[in-house]
């Protein structure tokens, strides 16, 4: 393998480990003759244009050789980025004849140890560049030679395609990541196994469930249940469901009193052979319930607190001798509450009120404070913006 060839392949590395950056410089310094090698990213914002992100090879990051700031680098300037576009060039390109920003330039470069300037500059969007950069040493009489300038310009369009494919990765981290906080905010208690049962993610929501004493685990990365019988089911269904041969499963698992129901799904589109597929796992407990919020319940129905508490005690299974009795008012008082609650959710029943709850929002998402919590305050702000 040649050395650019290994230049290459590590450079086509750095998207998926930006740490990489500085010795891909390091070999590019070798490989060109130069003291330092920088890669910027370079934003017109408000203020003009400024650096945005840069990597450098690792003398220039743990030297005197640091980057100019934004303002002292008459480089940054967008009379010179228009100069510089999608050509190899050095100062005398950049700046007219007797420029004294340009003498001002190299005296602050000297101050860093850095000499002759070559550099590319390509644009990578609507008012974004990249700026490849390399200055010899301060004491190096020689320029950068034709074979070097040669190598350096061919270098220069990779650079360029290992930062966009940096950013895509970054952004499509960064999606799934915004993906991953959104079901978090799911009461459904979802998790994902591959044909082993290996954990590979779980929500908010699992984690609590994993988390607690209800007769299933995470143990070394594997998910296990307490009951043996009941593993070695589950162990099986999730390996019919990752290799194709189920779409979906059902099953009960647990002691009296601590039942879990799982529904076991594979995702839409083929499958991987031999059990390598993922499975979509949801978890409840049976008969627990659910842990609805008052104060979800109030902003979506426009119910007051008591009403909201109210119509929450119903879905619990209260009659309204028992919620009346818990929160020491009388029966007449809690009846005229539900006439209240009825009109203003358009039901007539309690059964009727009760599916109505459980089916909406409040019953799915989760309020601020994630399992279990009780705080909407989200919920209140978005419900008296639309209501006021």
């Amino acid at each position: 393998m040649t050395f650019q060839d290994q230049l290459l392949l590590h450079l086509y590395a750095c998207p998926g480990e930006p740490e990489r950056w500085p010795g891909v410089l390091d070999q590019l310094c070798r490989a060109t003759g130069a003291r330092s090698a920088v890669v910027q990213r370079i934003e017109r914002g408000h203020d003009g244009l400024a650096v945005a992100w840069s990597s450098a090879d690792h003398a220039t990051l743990t030297g005197r050789q640091t980057a100019l700031a934004n303002a002292d680098n008459p480089r940054i300037s967008m009379r010179r980025i228009v100069r510089g576009l999608d050509r190899v060039v050095r100062d005398e390109d950049l700046f007219d004849p007797g420029d004294a920003e340009q003498a001002r330039l190299q005296a602050q470069m000297a101050e860093r140890s850095l000499g002759r300037f070559m550099g590319k500059l390509c644009a990578t969007g609507e008012g974004t560049y990249l700026a490849l950069v390399l200055h010899r040493a301060v004491g190096d009489s020689a320029d950068f030679s034709v074979e070097q300038a040669a190598r350096f310009a061919a270098l220069a369009p990779h650079v360029r395609q290992a930062y966009e494919l940096q950013l895509a990765l970054g952004a499509q981290a960064e999606r799934q990541q915004r993906l991953y906080r959104h079901l978090d905010q799911l009461r459904a208690a979802m998790l994902v196994c591959d044909g082993e049962g290996r954990l590979q993610w779980c929500n908010r929501s699992a984690a609590a469930l994993l988390d607690g004493s209800h007769g299933i685990e995470r143990r070394d990365g594997q998910l296990r249940l307490t009951r043996r019988d009941d593993a070695g089911r589950l162990r099986l269904l999730i390996a019919e469901v990752a290799d194709g041969r189920r779409a979906s499963a059902m099953l009960t698992v647990g002691e009296e009193g601590q039942r879990l129901q799982l529904v076991l799904r594979a995702p839409p589109g083929p499958q991987a052979a031999c059990g390598d597929g993922e499975v979509l796992l949801v978890l409840s407990r049976a008969g627990a319930g659910a842990a609805i919020s008052a104060d979800v319940v109030a902003c979506l129905f426009g119910l007051s607190g008591a009403e909201a508490r109210l119509a929450v005690g119903l879905v619990a299974g209260n009659t309204l001798e028992q919620y009346a009795a818990q929160r020491g008012v009388g029966v007449g008082t809690v009846r005229g509450q539900v006439k209240q609650v009825f009109a203003k959710t358009g039901t007539t029943r309690q059964a009727e009120l009760v599916a109505l709850l459980l089916t909406s929002a409040a019953a799915y998402v989760l309020d601020g404070a994630g399992p279990g919590g009780t705080a909407a305050a989200p919920f209140r702000c978005v419900h008296r913006a639309f209501t006021a």
